[in-house]
């Protein structure tokens, strides 16, 4: 049965193949980068704006015919549902066709297979960070929460495929932050422990993630909602009598990125609630990476770093708190705690993106430290500089660790100038991978800003701390003059 199968789908390959026609470029208009979630690309010039030759106008006009010959998009679906249909495999390396026609987002894989891909001392560097993100907020005055999205696959594990088995004796990122985060004081909302309860007492129509696309649906997005707002402690709208019906109206991207041009649409949960919140400013829609929201009714503010599963959680959110702004913007910045008081603020990512929590440091004036462990012995660390406009500087690097270093050290960034001042900042434990262009995120960066109000234009010696529960290194960093103009 298997070999007719490759035999049908081998015919109709070369049958397509051999139509002249789907060679022939579309029309103006007719492609689509909707699909892709990327700019496709477009007709070369033979000539440069100074009237060269255009050297690159082969490779641009060979990547212009890929993305632009005719058909394409019906192609790229006819051969998604032949491997589907007959091989039930999926055609898109991003996509895992699942059980009763539930699509997965194959970024998910190792924390569906419950492999670590965050070691144990980046867990805690990781809950090293939130502390002091948590510590920077209370400091303004305000509230912080935490709260990582469960993947798709870690809510409904039985639409995954039969092989991709997971050993229920191994933890991944997800339960390693969990477990090491009970033992922190960060405020953390459990929203596994709410998936879990709400399916187990049926206590909300179910499913809670839409089968065609990676995001929750308003169920789910209703369930972290609630799960936030129990953390805060705050008495809140939780819709509990509100009545949703099922519009067939959401385009999965799942189901776009696998069949292009499906008019097949997922189930949608829509909510019977009359939302009295309005945008405040420019608003284009819900990928925006800053939206203001008020309602004249609620009471309160928050602020809240999200992705693009915050999209969803937006209307509830708006809906109780007076004012309210939503940020996608990286590093995620937290100097808006300087210019404006915000009751709660909330850290949102998805359990795909942990490792992100040791990536890169958000961005505010750095935390003073208290005082500087004395010590003689000598390690190594390197350093660079980034001007982020005119408000901050920032320094970021990497320090050498003793090996089979399992806790956080915490890194102090000194500065002394000429006349002896010193000024010593904390950093956060975050290895800034674009910027050094890894692709890695290691476990030794340090990464911190420092507004340029409190620099001039002289020379600083600069060192770095690390301290270590059984030692204490101090690095030689050099001299800097900041260019501050």
């Amino acid at each position: 049965m298997k070999k007719i199968a490759y035999l049908i789908y081998s015919i109709l390959f070369f049958a397509v193949c051999a139509v002249p026609g789907v060679m022939l470029l579309q029309p103006s208009g007719e492609a689509s980068s909707s699909a892709e979630k990327r700019q496709l690309a477009e007709m070369p010039a033979f000539q440069t704006e100074n009237g060269a030759y255009n050297q690159n106008w082969s490779s641009e006009f060979q990547a212009y015919v890929s993305d632009h010959f005719g058909f394409r998009q019906e192609l790229v679906s006819l051969d998604s549902h032949l491997k589907a249909d007959l091989f039930h495999v999926s055609a898109e390396e991003k996509v895992i066709i699942g059980k009763d026609g539930w699509l997965f987002y194959s970024p998910t894989v190792n924390d569906f297979l419950r492999k670590a891909t965050v070691s144990e001392l980046g867990i805690q560097n990781i809950v090293h960070n939130l502390e002091m993100m948590q510590e920077f907020t209370e400091q303004q005055g305000s509230q912080f929460v935490l709260a990582v999205v469960p993947n798709k696959n870690s809510v409904y594990p039985e639409y995954m495929p039969d092989n991709y088995y997971h050993n229920n004796n191994l933890c991944n990122n997800y339960q390693n932050l969990h477990s090491a985060l009970e033992k922190s004081q960060v405020n953390y909302a459990f929203l596994s422990s709410y998936f879990y309860d709400y399916a187990k007492y049926d206590m909300l129509p179910e499913p809670f993630y839409h089968k065609l696309d990676t995001h929750w649906n308003n169920n789910g997005a209703l369930i972290g909602y609630r799960a936030i707002m129990d953390s805060t402690g705050l008495e809140y709208q939780n819709y509990a009598s509100a009545k949703s019906h099922i519009e067939q109206n959401w385009k999965g991207d799942l189901q776009n990125m696998l069949f292009p041009d499906s008019p097949v649409l997922d189930d949608n949960y829509i909510y019977d609630i009359d939302f009295q919140y309005s945008y405040q400013g420019r608003y284009h829609d819900s990928d925006d990476i800053t939206i203001n929201t008020r309602n004249d009714a609620g009471t309160g503010s928050l602020l809240m770093f999200r992705d693009s599963f915050g999209a969803a959680i937006i209307p509830y959110f708006s809906q109780n708190f007076q004012t309210a702004r939503y940020s996608r913007a990286r590093p995620n910045p937290l100097y808006h705690l300087e210019d404006t008081h915000f009751d709660i603020v909330v850290l949102e990512i998805v359990e795909r993106n942990i490792a992100w929590l040791q990536k890169e440091a958000p961005m505010h004036t750095a935390l003073k430290a208290a005082s500087v462990p004395q010590t003689d012995a000598q390690g190594k660390a390197n350093y660079f500089t980034d001007k982020n406009g005119s408000q901050y500087l920032q320094f970021y690097g990497t320090a050498e660790l003793p090996e089979n270093c399992t806790s956080a050290p915490e890194y102090i960034l000194t500065l002394t100038d000429d006349s002896g001042n010193a000024f010593s900042y904390r950093a956060y434990n975050c290895y800034e991978a674009d910027k050094l262009e890894s692709e890695t995120i290691l476990d030794n960066g340090w990464s911190l800003y420092v507004p340029t109000a409190e620099l001039s234009e002289q020379n600083y010696h600069l060192t770095l701390t690390v301290q270590l529960p059984e030692t204490c290194l101090i690095c030689e960093l050099g001299d800097f003059v900041p260019e501050l103009s």
